[in-house]
């Protein structure tokens, strides 16, 4: 417990200095960009563990999983990757090919998530291409997604994802996008370009086969 005190004390201090501020009102005027490699907050956390009382028993809020809102049914020859997602952003990570070099996952996101354009041309940038304008993304072709129609791309190009050092030559990008007022999800799929066409078809039949997991009544 000795190495609690120090942590104790700050915080004895700040909430006594923050006791005698109760009564002022201070204009926030500073803003700061949180890295994207910043440790997630979790906001929901039990006060035991916030305060770093041991002794207090308390249950943990019970936080709703969103990969048990949807089902879905992965394509034969796929399989779940054994490599945990670093970003934890994935529901479902799937590979596929001979060395596991496909990748295909799914991803929701509150709201808008940006919108269609800035998100397919985060995909466009990925892939070594120009960005779309927004009268080539209001022309994107729809597929059934959903129970809707989703917004479906595919890109050829070297592919340079999240946290890698070089690019991937020849590769494709196959992915659909739906978006509501509530949430966003998509569905996005890399891989070395042959590979790519040899699976388009599983790609469609994975998409079509996602749905909301209604609770049984």
């Amino acid at each position: 417990m000795k190495n609690l005190f120090p942590c104790g004390a700050a915080l004895a201090a700040l909430l006594t200095t923050a006791c005698d501020r109760l009564g002022e009102r201070v204009a926030i005027t500073e803003t700061r960009q949180i890295s994207e490699h910043a440790a997630k907050t979790h906001a929901d956390i039990p006060s035991a563990t916030r305060f770093f009382d041991d002794t207090a028993e308390e249950e943990s809020a019970q936080r709703p999983s969103l990969r048990d809102l949807l089902t879905w049914t992965i394509p034969e020859g796929w399989s779940e990757s054994d490599k945990p997602d670093a970003a934890g952003m994935r529901l479902v990570d799937l590979r596929f090919g001979p060395a596991q070099e496909g990748e295909c996952y799914i991803s929701l996101m509150p709201g808008n998530a940006g919108g269609l354009e800035a998100n397919v041309n985060r995909w466009r940038t990925q892939m070594g291409q120009p960005a779309y304008s927004a009268d080539e993304i209001a022309k994107l072709a729809k597929k059934p997604f959903f129970n809707r129609d989703g917004s479906f791309v595919a890109f050829d190009g070297d592919f340079k994802g999240f946290g890698a050092e070089a690019a991937k030559t020849g590769y494709r990008l196959l992915g659909i996008i739906h978006s509501t007022e509530q949430a966003t999800i998509f569905v996005k799929l890399t891989g070395p370009k042959a590979l790519v066409e040899q699976n388009t078809a599983a790609f469609d039949a994975f998409c079509q086969s996602i749905k909301p997991n209604l609770p049984k009544e």
